[in-house]
Order: structure tokens, then C-alpha cells, then sequence
């Protein structure tokens, strides 16, 4: 009864906590641009090929796709994903099997209070399917089966490294069935379930032949190096950001300390390798937790010997997670003893330690400036016309709910789309300045206000001809941006024989 009550109180003060931070989020690209995906997408099936251009399976996609048939006001996105965090942790302080100190701690770490939690993206959603399973797995009621591959459907579908762990939780299952002592046959029944649902996923994001993230992969694989072994796991295990740097998201103390000392290129590793054979001792000698650990652990080792790295925070974070999820199923088994539970306690610090600096910043701090949008807009003279560069119409189109010409593009759209229409248009050294030469001679027009994601050095370097060829004065700025490419600058570009002034 005690415990219940304490349960409570942890879980009223998680979701207070994670509502107020949530609140001073900023939203950032990654998010408005699923976002905008889903609201554009007139059907289902608009929506599944949108979707396949972003590499990501249609789960989370098709969760806002059903949000936008009601509203299209993003601060509902962020609801959803509130509600996504808390739900997790309710799971984790009713029923999972840790013990009372475990799962107090465990939801305010990094993970589970910052990244996949405040942030409204495809891996919260993740997390909240690994539970499931968790909670199911081992199961022995009516419909267990069909629940227990509901949850792993749904979690095959999310996102190219929860497809990953997914994998992982289905090794647990084949191996708890065969020591159950399932016939050879029912094995490979269910084995083939799971080689099903992974073909299916990978139909699903395999992307079209005009995909720009295809050209992108047909680089071949890059070289093997450390990082690919070393950053993983500092950045899971011990995700405490580099606090002396303003733009601390993305980064890791011990990582981004090897440029001011040298000696901890050698300690790094070192330090990775340790982290791993931590968690393999606590998780044994439950041979199905370490298998289910081991093979997430190896599979997102080979993707980023493949390309895909985990170096952000959100893509290394699920090696935790499954971390988390093998030590909830070993607690079925095996109680913690007092070492185990003291050291599981250490990580579970860093995490707390980590969580709390990150959300102060977010606080104190803007996060993300692109909610800003409409107010820096609304300084545009009556009468003008407004445009946005590529990168920035998916935040116009987020937040004033309208599509926008884009000057690089040379058309009207609503998000962003990684086709080959996208790769010619980066391909074009001159596309700002093109874009306004045929947007002046079509509409007869001298000037033009440009919302950007660039400030003037960007804008240079990316377009060498417009500021020689055109008037570019910035009218204002939103600055201060901890995601470095979340700033705003609206800019009035006429032409040179105009003398430019500022409304």
C-alpha cells in the first residue's frame, strides 16, 4: 500500500516535471517535418508513400496521420507524445519487476525524461512498445500470443533501430520457448512470424528509386572506426552532455573532452568497453537477457559499421533501452543482489545527472526558435510577398498551417520531400539567386521578403552570387537556438538598382 502511494507521488511529479519542460520545447525540423508529412497526406495511402522517402516505417507517421483528421494545430503532436512518456512510466513503476529504488530512478534519466520523452518523435512511441512486450512476453494468459505480436508488429514498424531491438525481444521469446521445451517445429513457426514482420518493415522503408537517402547509400560503406565501438556505448550508458558548451545537445562529456586532452582518446575506449561488461555482468547468468542484449548491442554495431552511426543521442539511446528491457525480463528470474543493485544504481546516476542538466538548459534557454516563425513573419510589410528557403518551409507550413513558396525550389510546397527533385536543387550552386531572378521576372516584382534557417554567412556561403547580384538586408533575427540550425532570419532581397530600406 506504502509502495503504491510512493508510485503515485513519483508518477504526478514525472509528469508535472515532463509537461513543464515539454512546454518550453521548442519544437525543432525533425519534428515539424513528420508532422507536415502526416497533415499533407490526404489518405492512408498518400501517407505510406510520403513516408517511404524518410527511411522510417509508417508507425509514427500513421499515429499523426490519424491526430491531423482532427486537428492541425501541432501542439497536439506534443499531447500525444506526453501522454506516450507517461504511459511508459506508469508500466515501469506498476508492473514491471524491478526493485522500488530501480523504478524510481529509472524514469527520470536521460531517456525517459528528456530525449524520449519531451522530444516529439518516433522512439518515445518505441519505448512504450518494448514495455509492452516486456509485460507480455513471458505471459500466460488468453490471447497472449496475439498481443505479444500486435506490440512486436508495432514495434518492427517504428524505426530502422527499433526494428533492431525488436529482433532482440524475439531472440528472448524463441529461446524462453525453447526452454519451455517447445517442439522444433512451433519454433520455427514463430521464427518465421518475426523473418515475416522484418521483410514486411524492410519492403515498407525501402525507399524509391528517386530517393535522395538512396543515392545517399549507394556511397557504399565508409571505413571502420572506433567511434563506431567507442561512442555507442559512452553515449547510452553514460549520456551526460559536454555542460560547458552552449549547444550541449548531441554531445557527451568524455567524448567531446578528447579535444582539450588527448589522454582520454585511449581512456575512451577503454571506458566503452567497461560499460558493455557491466552490463553483461549484471544481466548474468540469465542467458536469454544476455542474448537479447548481446544482439542489439551487435546489430547496431554492424549498421554503424554500415553507415548508419550512432552518434546521436536518440539513435545510441536504444542500446539502453534494450539494456533496460533485458534487465526487466532477468528480474523475472533472478532478484538483484546487493552488488548488482548498487551498481545498477551508479548508471542509473549518470542518467539522473545527465536528465537534470538537459532540462534546465531547455528551461532557461530556447531550445529550438522555429515557433517563432509567425511572429517574425508577421513584420513583413502588407502587400509583399513572402518566401522561405527549403529548409525552412516545413516550420512555416508547421505553424500557420499554410504551404509557402520556396525560393530554392521554385514552388509551393508543404514539407519536405528527399527525392530527386530535392537532390537537383541542392546540386545547383546558384539556387537562391536563380529562384528570385525568375520569381522577379515572372511576377514583375523588385523585392521579396525570405524567411531562413541561415544567417548571412550561410546564406554566402551556400549562394556565392546573391549578395552579388541582389540587395540582401537582414530586417531581424531569432537567435539563441540550443539545436544549432533552429535560428530564424527574415531577410529583404531587391534588386541592386533599388535602394534597400527597411520597413
Amino acid at each position: 500500500m506504502l509502495k503504491n502511494k510512493l508510485f503515485w507521488i513519483v508518477f504526478a511529479v514525472y509528469a508535472i516535471l515532463s509537461a513543464w519542460t515539454m512546454a518550453h520545447h521548442g519544437l525543432w525540423s525533425d519534428e515539424v517535418h513528420s508532422w507536415d508529412i502526416a497533415k499533407s497526406s490526404s489518405s492512408f495511402g498518400d501517407l505510406l508513400a510520403h513516408s517511404r522517402y524518410e527511411g522510417h516505417p509508417p508507425g509514427w507517421y500513421s499515429i499523426l496521420w490519424i491526430i491531423t483528421r482532427f486537428t492541425h494545430q501541432v501542439v497536439w503532436m506534443q499531447v500525444v507524445q506526453w501522454t506516450i512518456a507517461c504511459s511508459v512510466v506508469f508500466l515501469i513503476l506498476f508492473y514491471s519487476p524491478f526493485p522500488t529504488i530501480v523504478k524510481v530512478l529509472i524514469p527520470f534519466g536521460y531517456y525517459f525524461l528528456f530525449e524520449y520523452a519531451i522530444f516529439s518523435r518516433n522512439y518515445g512511441i518505441g519505448v512504450l512498445l518494448v514495455c509492452g512486450i516486456c509485460l507480455t512476453i513471458r505471459g500466460n494468459f488468453r490471447y497472449q500470443p496475439v498481443i505479444y505480436y500486435a506490440l512486436l508488429f508495432s514495434l518492427f514498424n517504428i524505426h530502422l533501430i527499433a526494428i533492431l531491438l525488436a529482433c532482440s525481444l524475439h531472440l528472448y521469446y524463441l529461446l524462453l520457448q525453447k526452454e519451455r521445451r517447445k517442439k522444433t517445429g512451433y519454433l520455427l513457426i514463430h521464427a518465421l512470424i518475426g523473418g515475416i514482420f522484418l521483410v514486411m518493415t524492410l519492403r515498407l522503408i525501402y525507399p524509391p528509386a528517386d530517393s535522395a537517402l538512396l543515392a545517399v547509400s549507394q556511397g557504399g560503406l565508409h571505413a571502420f572506426d572506433t567511434k563506431y565501438i567507442t561512442y555507442g556505448p559512452l553515449r547510452s550508458f553514460l549520456p551526460v552532455p559536454a555542460w560547458w558548451m552552449y549547444h550541449f545537445w548531441n554531445t557527451q562529456f568524455l567524448w567531446d573532452a578528447t579535444r582539450m586532452q588527448d589522454l582520454l582518446k585511449v581512456l575512451n575506449p577503454v571506458m566503452a568497453i567497461s560499460l558493455i561488461a557491466l552490463a553483461f555482468f549484471l544481466l548474468w547468468p540469465n542467458r536469454k537477457s544476455l542474448a537479447l542484449f548481446g544482439a542489439n548491442l551487435l546489430a547496431g554495431g554492424l549498421i554503424s559499421v554500415a553507415g548508419f552511426s550512432l552518434t546521436s543521442a536518440r539513435y545510441a539511446g536504444y542500446l539502453y533501452i534494450g539494456f533496460i528491457a533485458a534487465l526487466w525480463l532477468f528480474c523475472y528470474e533472478n532478484p538483484l543482489t546487493i552488488k548488482k543493485k548498487r551498481l545498477t544504481l551508479v548508471l542509473l546516476s549518470f542518467q539522473g545527472a545527465a536528465a537534470t542538466f538537459a532540462i534546465c538548459q531547455t528551461i532557461r534557454f530556447p531550445f529550438s526558435n522555429l515557433d517563432q516563425i509567425q511572429p517574425l513573419c508577421s513584420e513583413v510589410p502588407t502587400g509583399k510577398q513572402l518566401v522561405s528557403d527549403y529548409w525552412t518551409m516545413n516550420a512555416y507550413s508547421a505553424f500557420t498551417d499554410k504551404p509557402i513558396y520556396c525560393i530554392d525550389l521554385q514552388k509551393e510546397k508543404s514539407y519536405i520531400t528527399w527525392d530527386s527533385e530535392m537532390t537537383a536543387m541542392l546540386k545547383n550552386p546558384y539556387r537562391y539567386c536563380s529562384g528570385v531572378n525568375n520569381l522577379f521576372h515572372h511576377d514583375g516584382i523588385n523585392d521579396v521578403y525570405m524567411i531562413s534557417m541561415h544567417d548571412t554567412g550561410e546564406l554566402s556561403e551556400l549562394d556565392a552570387k546573391l549578395t552579388l547580384s541582389y540587395h540582401v538586408d537582414l530586417i531581424d533575427k531569432k537567435e539563441g537556438a540550443i539545436e544549432k540550425g533552429s535560428n530564424l532570419y527574415l531577410y529583404k532581397i531587391s534588386e541592386k538598382y533599388a535602394i534597400p530600406n527597411h520597413p
